[in-house]
């Protein structure tokens, strides 16, 4: 028995010391910085803009159907029923009497439009292309809301790396203030030359809350982007590696497939089409329409004073029944010219449309261009950009090594120790920016956004 009872509990230990880990582990994924991928990624899932698309999506596919279902006959049906109170003169006696009767109809009618000039076909034909649009949409406003968070997660990258930089800097003056007191102590520097230095790091502290500030502006911008709660922490992962290797596709390759792919353009085309679709329903209206139509018919009447004159409601129902079937034929001969109207309407569409797709191509024409020449730009702006940071802190090392002799004045070293800042802060702009015009390379080219 003691065995027995022995188990159970190992086994809860073990249950509770699973749970603490999975708990810990938790833990750490939460505490896990977000990476740019997962920064997008969020902002694609909560976009109120994707979420609306989504619903025009929906409301699309549902008037294809509505559209579709329009071939279909209309069938429907009716019944009613009537007392009916009042007097009367019998023919024989000739007098009156009271008579109250009872009286129901029963019709089932249907209706099929046989030809309507191509309208409804045309209609189905629409509602597939404005579909298609919709879709399509949906995609823009998922690569809008991407690009958007990656432009603003870039800000943050940029803006953390511009603190650590100020932060350095202001340690560095710190340094050099220690320095020149020693010096001041020593009487190899004067009080003037101590009061520079001071203002130097009253500089670069006021750079360091600058950029701080910078910092969280950038941070609440990245939220909005992401739609993140604003209660909630967000760390994000600022160490990006750079792609010195930039994208192997030439510019007219990226051009060609961006031509036929892009989503902006293919929209446009498929706007135009639409627009063509809805010219041909506009002169649909100047056609004869054609309709068949057909129904069937019975009846009950009885005097509720004497009914069994009147035959049953079953031998009625089945002896009174009619039918019909005919054809009609509409033909427009004049509608206040409201049909001529709306095609010279649809013709404008389509030429606001057509107008539509070629300045669309053109500006993302435009758009590649500029993003292939800017990473090629940034690309070897990024190697000079190195090359600066290299010879100002060689620069700034020498001369802050005379400043420690006395050799030169603080204002030769505050000089020396923002050209390194500035560069530094270059090279850090220069290699994101290059970092972003790579991925809208890429994403011309057909690659996702978020990889």
């Amino acid at each position: 028995m003691a065995r027995f009872g022995a188990k159970p509990k190992i086994s809860m230990k073990r249950l509770i010391m699973t749970l603490l880990v999975s708990n810990f582990l938790t833990l750490l994924c939460v505490a896990q910085p977000r990476t740019l991928e997962d920064c997008m990624r969020y902002a694609v899932e909560n976009s109120i803009a994707v979420g609306k698309q989504e619903v025009a999506v929906d409301n699309d596919k549902v008037n294809l159907n509505s559209n579709i279902l329009k071939l279909l006959p209309s069938v429907s049906g009716n019944t009613g029923g009537s007392f009916s109170f009042g007097r009367s003169i019998d023919p024989e006696t000739n007098s009156y009497q009271s008579r109250t009767t009872f009286s129901n109809s029963y019709g089932l009618s249907a209706s099929m439009t046989l030809f309507s000039g191509f309208s409804a076909i045309n209609s189905i034909r629409a509602a597939k292309v404005a579909r298609a649009i919709g879709v399509g949409e949906l995609q823009i406003a998922k690569d809008n809301a991407a690009l958007n968070t990656m432009s603003a997660y870039f800000d943050v990258v940029y803006y953390a790396g511009a603190v650590e930089i100020a932060r350095e800097q202001l340690a560095k003056g710190q340094k050099d203030l220690q320095n020149v007191q020693k010096l001041l102590e020593l009487g190899l520097k004067s009080p003037a030359e101590v009061a520079e230095v001071e203002a130097q790091v009253a500089s670069y502290d006021y750079t360091l809350i600058t950029q701080q500030n910078n910092y969280e502006m950038a941070m609440i911008k990245l939220r909005d982007e992401m739609n993140y709660p604003a209660d909630t922490p967000l760390e994000i992962e600022t160490n990006i590696p750079i792609r010195l290797v930039a994208p192997t596709a030439t510019l007219e390759q990226v051009m060609d497939y961006a031509m036929e792919f892009n989503p902006k353009i293919q929209n446009a085309t498929l706007a135009v089409r639409e627009s063509k679709l809805n010219l041909s329903r506009a002169k649909a209206a100047l056609y004869p329409h054609i309709t068949a139509n057909g129904g069937y018919s019975t009846s009950f009447y009885t005097d509720m004073d004497n009914s069994a004159a009147y035959a049953s409601w079953w031998n009625q129902f089945r002896d009174n029944r009619g039918s019909y079937i005919g054809v009609s034929m509409s033909i427009p001969i004049f509608s206040r010219l409201s049909n001529r109207f709306e095609k010279r309407r649809a013709k404008n569409s389509l030429r606001s449309s057509m107008l539509s797709e070629e300045s669309t191509r053109r500006e993302v024409q435009s758009e590649i261009s500029q993003a292939f020449q800017q990473m090629q730009g940034l690309g070897k702006q990024y190697v000079q950009s190195s090359r600066r940071v290299e010879a100002s802190q060689l620069a700034y090392e020498g001369i802050s090594q005379k400043f420690a002799k006395g050799l030169v004045s603080p204002m030769e070293l505050h000089a020396a120790a923002n050209e390194l800042m500035e560069a530094r802060a270059e090279q850090l702009r220069v290699r994101l920016n290059y970092i972003i015009q790579c991925r809208m390379v890429d994403y011309y080219n057909g690659e996702p956004l978020i990889k």
